[in-house]
């Protein structure tokens, strides 16, 4: 990747790494990686680049009331500072954190780090495939009784 196909500034990616981790902070075991530690602004440049403009407006804002609050910038202030700003900011844009918190756990999840922490084992399902349990087939029976309900091509 060249350098300016980056879409957020230094300062905005600072700020998205704090955010990220307020968001889903790292294990204290050290086991499960925070947020910032995964490629959620990849996830997002991928799949829905449509938020990006969003994303970045939001992160300046914050910093931008960070200043003129504190007289600082956002990634400066201490982290109860911080979370009462992010707390603010999802009061007042609910759509905007909720999509960051979509995004960034549908990110989260998908990081091989992560999923060997929860057990899940970071492989494709198949070909090695899931054991599903065998269920009783007999609870087909009505729908087997109602018939081809659709026409044959």
């Amino acid at each position: 990747m060249i350098g300016t196909d980056n879409p957020l500034s230094d300062d905005q990616r600072r700020i998205l790494a704090i955010v990220l981790d307020l968001i889903v902070p790292a294990s204290e075991d050290g086991q499960r990686p925070s947020a910032a530690d995964v490629d959620v602004l990849g996830y997002i440049r991928e799949t829905e680049s449509h938020t990006l403009d969003g994303l970045r407006a939001e992160l300046d804002q914050l910093n931008a009331e960070a200043f003129e609050s504190q007289g600082e910038a956002f990634a400066s202030l201490d982290p109860a500072t911080r979370q009462a700003f992010v707390d603010a900011v999802r009061e007042r844009e609910p759509q905007f954190m909720r999509t960051l918190a979509m995004q960034t756990v549908a990110c989260y999840y998908r990081d091989d780090r992560v999923l060997e922490a929860i057990g899940v084992g970071a492989r494709p399902p198949f070909p090695q495939g899931y054991e599903v349990p065998s269920g009783d087939l007999s609870l087909l029976e009505p729908v087997r009784r109602r018939g081809l309900i659709y026409r044959e091509a």
